[in-house]
């Protein structure tokens, strides 16, 4: 007997309609006390303290450690604006002191992802709307030197670096391809490159693990990343896959454990960056709100966009 696949009933479609329209994501970090290892063995994140459960003026997300140092490195987001710059934190009385603003250019920046190489540290700004994307040699107290460029040609999103099998390696989601649909690998010998595409990108089709979410790493000899699972929303889950086979011309994976949202906890929409910090580790959670100046402004750009394809109607 055949089943037949019902589409969405018209009332939730309009429900999704009208919740797009009227509410917005609204992130913050957490921190759980257990080391990333940990996490995949329980296959859970465990308790996790939120910092600021409270709405304010730009939310923060993408959080990475600072290694040697007591800073966190995110993307800081003003709900009006929505462009993002990259901001270091200090945890300090159980809330998060700004420190500096390291990007903040007028494009959006995001996923200041961190990569140690002995005492040398690099970050891996996202900035597409700018852009390729640009590794930087990274010191204190926030300095940034333009090392090399990722596949000039390529607007990357979540690039995420790690060193593995003899070669450094960048996994990141190709706008080319798709916002959240795809994986592509790039190699180098040293981290000012040339950097080369793998043969077979992009390694990974699908919104349920291929773009990234936070530090790959290393587990009983055994090599995983976290990936944002992006099948229901955007950001809305995690999973960690292990890696398979990692070479310049094969990629093979395999999802091992998914780590969604607590529903009953302060942030039950999503969950997109894991990021390890010794025996911890940050975490953001995402919130769908209402506010309104925000939805004045995208009801503005509605109507914007309306008047502009009336005009160039005949």
């Amino acid at each position: 007997m055949s089943t037949r696949v019902r589409s969405p009933e018209p009332a939730a479609a309009a429900r999704q309609v009208w919740r797009d329209r009227l509410l917005c994501e609204w992130w913050s970090i957490g921190i759980c006390a257990r080391p990333i290892g940990a996490i995949l063995d329980h296959g859970a994140l465990g308790p996790v303290r939120w910092l600021e459960p409270t709405q304010g003026r730009a939310y923060r997300a993408d959080p990475f450690a600072w290694p040697g140092t007591d800073l966190i490195l995110c993307e800081e987001v003003p709900l009006v604006t929505g462009i993002g710059r990259i901001v270091a934190l200090r945890e300090r009385g159980g809330r998060f002191e700004p420190v500096g603003t390291l990007l903040d250019d007028g494009v959006h920046r995001s996923y200041p992802f961190i990569w140690r190489d002995g005492e040398e540290m690099f970050m891996l700004p996202e900035a597409v709307a700018g852009g390729p994307t640009i590794l930087y040699r990274l010191t204190p107290p926030g300095t940034l030197e333009a090392l090399a460029t990722i596949a000039a040609d390529r607007r990357l999103v979540d690039a995420t670096m790690f060193a593995a099998n003899g070669h450094l390696w960048i996994a990141a989601t190709d706008l080319a391809f798709g916002s959240d649909n795809n994986l592509c690998l790039f190699h180098a010998n040293h981290p000012g490159g040339p950097w080369h595409a793998h043969a077979a990108n992009p390694v990974i089709t699908g919104r349920r693990t291929a773009r990234s979410g936070g530090t790959p790493f290393q587990h009983r000899g055994r090599w995983y990343r976290p990936a944002q699972d992006c099948t229901e929303t955007y950001g809305g889950a995690l999973v960690i896959a292990e890696i398979l086979t990692l070479t310049p011309t094969t990629y093979r994976e395999r999802i091992v454990c998914r780590l969604a949202p607590d529903p009953t906890g302060p942030f039950p929409h999503g969950l997109h960056t894991l990021s390890a910090d010794g025996e911890r580790c940050l975490i953001d959670g995402k919130r769908m709100i209402f506010a309104p100046r925000v939805v004045a402004g995208k009801i503005r750009r509605r109507m914007f966009r309306t008047r502009q394809v009336e005009r160039r109607t005949p």
